[in-house]
């Protein structure tokens, strides 16, 4: 059986955003989650996605918004590129949208969707990986086998909070410590493996 895994950043007061941007800039954490996540399948909030100015590269992007038609018409920038593409093994009823670049790689697509329930990961090849914001972590985390936890070295300011999830998860092991970050891996206590 497949899970969710979730991946993300935090400081020492749990702060993963401000103004819909990551309040540090760490370029050895991003080197990190890119690896981790490349060739996979990334979902995320509307919120998450438009901070991102597009789609991340090599990867399935699945986007949660309840919105999804309002969503391709206020981002013409990102959305102008791709096609709407209806069928396919992986589109069900679940699935608003299949959104597939233009000349591209069966990879380089989006797909929205209005329910984390509705996705189910045994349905997908490739490992999915809960990326933000919030809420979508709030909504996500109980159902994740793994959290990867980058926890940043510092106190910010910030609107966008990361939610409790120590009574939920226990270390596995600890990935990387350095001054400025470090990476832990936590098992779900309640979740399978998988």
């Amino acid at each position: 059986m497949k899970c969710f895994k979730a991946v993300a950043a935090m400081s020492l007061n749990r702060v993963i955003g401000d103004g819909n941007k990551i309040p540090w800039h760490l370029p050895d954490d991003f080197k990190w989650f890119k690896k981790l996540t490349m060739g996979n399948i990334v979902v995320m909030g509307r919120k998450t996605f438009e901070s991102l100015k597009g789609p991340l590269p090599n990867r399935r992007n699945l986007i949660l918004t309840h919105h999804p038609r309002r969503l391709i018409k206020q981002n013409p920038e990102i959305f102008g590129g791709y096609k709407e593409w209806r069928g396919g093994r992986y589109l069900k009823k679940a699935y608003q949208l299949r959104l597939t670049k233009l000349g591209g790689k069966p990879i380089d697509e989006i797909l929205i969707f209005n329910s984390l329930g509705k996705l189910k990961p045994q349905e997908f090849a490739s490992e999915i990986f809960i990326c933000g914001g919030a809420q979508i972590y709030e909504q996500a985390l109980p159902l994740c086998s793994d959290l990867y936890l980058t926890l940043v070295k510092r106190t910010v300011e910030g609107d966008a909070f990361f939610p409790a999830f120590e009574d939920q998860f226990e270390v596995a092991e600890q990935i990387a410590d350095n001054p400025e970050f470090s990476i832990i891996h936590y098992r779900n206590k309640r979740v399978a493996a998988c």
